[in-house]
C-alpha cells in the first residue's frame, strides 16, 4: 500500500465542520418492570427491514438497533466512534482506505464479523442501487472493495472527497454468507430480508406486530461490554399514524417514547406533565417544500415563485412548528452555510402572486400536493399551500399518504407529486446530505424527487464534494445554494430542532442527531 499517514476520528470532524450540542436526559425514577419492554410510537410503518433499501431518518431506528456500520455517530457530546472498525489508515492521496476491525464481533447466528463481509455489503448496496448506492457510486466502483485479511479491508476511491468518511457509519454491514444461503433468483437476499435480519447490532428481529411496527429481542451475545444492570431486552415500534392519539398513549404511560414531529400545544401540553420531559436535538434539518420542476406548469422558475409568494411561511411556523424554528433563505441548515448577502427571500403577497400569475401562460391543470401521513406539520404545510392556490382560481389537492408509499413516489417521475412538504435531516454530516442530493442533474429520481437542474448550481455541488479544505468546501456549497435559492427550486421555510418526548422512567437514553434514530443500548426503565 502506499504511503499512509493516519487520520484520528477528531479531524474527520473538523473536516465535516459541524457543530452540534448534546442532548441532555432529564433525571428518571419509579420502579422497573419485570421484562424491561421499551414502546416506540412511531408514524412511519416499517415496509422493509433491508437496511440497503431505506435510507432514510424515518426509517433509520430500526437499522441502527439490528445493523452496525465501520464507524457509528455517538451524542453526549456527537461524537464519530470506532465500532465494527478499530482504526484505519489513508493513504497521501486519499484515495485507499484499510480498516482494521474488530475480532470480537459476532453476527446474530454467531459467526463473527469479516472483511468479507464488508466488501459484500458495498458491492450489495451498488447492485440493488437503492438507498445509499447513488452516493457511494459516485465513490466507489463495483470490485474496488477488496479482503487484504480476514479482519482487513480496503476501499479504492474514484477520487479523494471527504464525503466518503461521512458515509462510513451508514454502510450497514450485512452478513454475507447468510444472504447468499437465502438469495431467490439472484435478489441478493431481499426477499428473506423482509421478515428476517442479518446484522450484528445489539438487537435482533423478534417479529412484525400488529400495529404494522416491528419488535426486536436484545442480542446477548453482542462485542459490547457497555451494558446496563437491567438493559431494555425488548422494543417494540408500534405504528400509531394520529399525533394526537400518540401524545395521548405517552400521557397516559402505555407508550414510553413517542417519535414524529408535534405541535406547539402539544408540546405544551407535554412539558407541563411531570411525569414526560421532551429532549430536544441541536441536528441539522430544514423544513422545505420540494416542487416538481420536471413537468409544467412547476418547470418555469416564475411559477415556482408565484408558489413561493402564496405560501405564508411565517404563519406556518408560528402556528405549526412553534419556538425554535427559524425561517431560511438557502436550503442548507444554519450550522452549514450562510445565505449570501443581499438575497432577497420571497415573501408572503397574494397580491403580487395574483399580479404575476395573470402574466404567465399557464395550462390548466390539477396540481397535487403530497403530504405525509401522520407528519402534522407535513399535512399543515400543504392545507396552507392548497388554501392560496385555490384563491388564485387554481385547482390542487392534498394527498395524504404514509411514508413508505410518498418515498416510492419520489423515484418515479409520473407518480410524484407537484409540491411535498417533509423535513430533511441528517442522513450524514455534510452539506450534500441537502444540497447534492436534492438537486444534483445526475440524481433525478434517486436523491432528486424534484426532476430539477441547473447547471451552474450543479457544476458547484459536484466540485464542492470533491474539495477536501473545509473553509472552500463550505464556500462553493453556499453559492451554489444561493443559485438555488434565487431560482426557487423549492420552497425553503425553516430550519428546526427535532423534539421527542419520552416517559421520565427512562434513564440512559440516547438520542443519535445522525439519522434520528433512537439508541437504546444504554437505556432501563425505572
Amino acid at each position: 500500500m502506499v504511503a499512509q499517514r493516519r487520520k484520528t476520528l477528531r479531524s474527520l470532524l473538523l473536516i465535516l465542520c459541524v457543530c452540534l450540542a448534546s442532548l441532555a436526559t432529564p433525571p428518571l425514577s419509579n420502579a422497573s418492570a419485570e421484562i424491561p419492554r421499551l414502546v416506540i410510537a412511531t408514524p412511519t410503518p416499517f415496509d422493509t427491514l433491508d437496511p440497503h433499501v431505506a435510507f432514510d431518518t424515518r426509517r433509520s431506528d430500526l437499522r441502527f438497533q439490528l445493523y452496525e456500520g465501520l464507524f457509528r455517530w455517538q451524542d453526549s457530546p456527537l461524537r464519530v466512534s470506532p465500532w465494527l472498525a478499530q482504526s484505519y489508515t489513508i493513504s497521501e492521496d486519499g484515495r485507499t482506505l484499510r480498516f482494521a476491525l474488530r475480532k470480537d464481533a459476532r453476527f446474530h447466528d454467531g459467526r463473527e464479523v469479516r472483511a468479507s463481509d464488508v466488501v459484500y455489503s458495498v458491492e450489495r448496496i451498488l447492485a440493488l442501487k437503492r438507498g445509499l448506492a447513488p452516493l457511494l457510486a459516485s465513490l466507489v466502483a463495483p470490485g474496488a472493495t477488496k479482503v487484504i485479511d480476514s479482519h482487513t479491508v480496503e476501499f479504492s476511491l474514484n477520487r479523494a472527497s471527504p464525503l466518503f468518511l461521512t458515509l462510513i457509519p451508514e454502510i450497514a454491514i450485512v452478513n454475507a454468507e447468510l444472504l447468499k444461503a437465502n438469495e431467490l433468483n439472484n435478489d441478493w437476499g431481499r426477499g428473506w430480508l423482509q421478515s428476517n435480519d442479518a446484522g450484528s447490532g445489539s438487537y435482533t428481529f423478534k417479529m412484525r406486530s400488529t400495529s404494522g411496527g416491528v419488535v426486536v429481542a436484545r442480542f446477548a451475545g453482542h462485542w459490547s461490554p457497555e451494558w446496563p444492570a437491567k438493559p431494555i431486552e425488548e422494543i417494540e415500534w408500534r405504528t400509531v399514524v394520529d399525533p394526537e392519539a400518540r401524545v395521548a398513549g405517552l400521557v397516559a404511560g402505555d407508550l414510553h417514547i413517542v417519535e414524529g414531529e408535534y405541535l406547539p400545544h402539544q408540546l405544551k401540553k407535554l412539558r407541563e406533565l411531570k411525569d414526560v420531559a421532551v429532549l430536544e436535538s441541536e441536528a441539522p434539518r430544514i423544513f422545505l417544500g420540494l416542487l416538481h420542476s420536471g413537468r409544467e406548469p412547476m418547470k418555469a422558475a416564475a411559477f415556482r415563485k408565484v408558489v413561493a409568494r402564496i405560501f405564508d411561511a411565517d404563519h406556518f411556523i408560528e402556528s405549526t412548528i412553534g419556538k425554535g424554528a427559524t425561517p431560511i433563505a438557502i436550503p442548507l441548515p444554519p450550522a452549514l452555510g450562510t445565505p449570501p448577502p443581499g438575497l432577497v427571500s420571497p415573501t408572503f403577497d397574494f397580491a403580487g402572486a395574483a399580479d404575476a400569475l395573470s402574466k404567465l401562460k399557464v395550462a390548466p391543470r390539477d396540481l397535487t400536493i403530497g403530504a405525509i401521513a401522520g407528519d402534522p406539520h407535513s399535512e399543515r404545510a400543504a392545507t396552507i399551500l392548497l388554501d392560496g392556490l385555490l384563491k388564485l382560481g387554481l385547482t390542487a389537492r392534498v394527498v395524504v399518504e404514509p411514508w413508505p408509499v410518498v418515498a416510492g413516489r419520489m423515484r418515479d417521475e409520473k407518480q410524484m407529486y407537484d409540491v411535498l412538504f417533509l423535513w430533511r435531516g441528517a442522513r450524514y454530516l455534510d452539506a450534500n446530505n441537502w444540497l447534492g442530493e436534492m438537486f444534483d442533474c445526475d440524481l433525478m429520481g434517486a436523491g432528486n424527487a424534484s426532476w430539477y437542474c441547473n447547471r451552474d448550481a450543479d457544476r458547484l455541488l459536484k466540485e464542492a464534494r470533491g474539495l477536501t479544505d473545509a473553509r472552500a468546501r463550505r464556500q462553493t456549497f453556499e453559492k451554489a445554494a444561493a443559485i438555488l435559492a434565487e431560482d426557487q427550486a423549492a420552497l425553503f421555510v425553516a430550519a428546526g430542532k427535532r423534539q421527542v418526548g419520552i416517559s421520565r422512567r427512562l434513564k440512559g437514553l440516547r438520542i443519535v442527531p445522525v439519522g434520528d434514530a433512537i439508541d437504546a443500548r444504554m437505556t432501563t426503565i425505572d
